[in-house]
């Protein structure tokens, strides 16, 4: 924020927010065009709970989407019309592959109490319940499927459990 010119940032964080305001309001406004319920699933990050150093355009576009799907949530629930978030931790995606070293993929797993990353059909399962009528009474959540990364508290004076 001290060093880039302003709208660089506000340009970032318009790129990781505007596809999501977009496809929200097409998608509402088809919903509402055809006199029909519907579920909408943003996705967004663990950074919008915690947020990583160097990475502020980011982590606030996830938060607004955030903040997009709790109040599309309230504006259109009466009508039917469901709004969700999913929040990934990290994921083996083909560039997370390509480019991991095992320090890194060390770090992640102990960023993960799951002991390691994400597998991108794991996100899509989550996606796919929130979008079906399985769902039909959630609401303006936030699901995290991060492996328990957005509650892991590292301390230095953590101590390991005990077998």
């Amino acid at each position: 924020m001290h060093d880039a010119p302003l709208a660089e940032v506000r340009r970032l964080i318009a790129a990781n927010l505007d596809l999501a305001v977009v496809g929200c309001g097409v998608a509402v406004r088809a919903f509402l065009a055809a006199g029909t319920a519907g579920a909408v699933v943003n996705l967004t990050s663990h950074q919008a709970a915690r947020a990583v150093p160097g990475a502020l355009p980011y982590a606030t576009a996830k938060a607004a989407v955030e903040g997009l799907t709790r109040s599309l949530a309230v504006e259109y629930g009466t009508r039917g019309i469901r709004v969700n978030t999913v929040a990934p931790g990290s994921v083996a995606t083909g560039r997370y592959t390509e480019t991991v070293t095992p320090q890194v993929e060390a770090e992640m797993a102990r960023l993960h109490p799951l002991g390691r990353v994400a597998r991108a059909e794991e996100i899509a399962a989550v996606v796919v319940f929130l979008l079906s009528p399985a769902a039909s009474f959630v609401n303006g959540a936030t699901v995290p499927v991060d492996g328990g990364r957005t509650v892991l508290g590292l301390d230095p004076e953590a101590r390991p459990i005990r077998e």
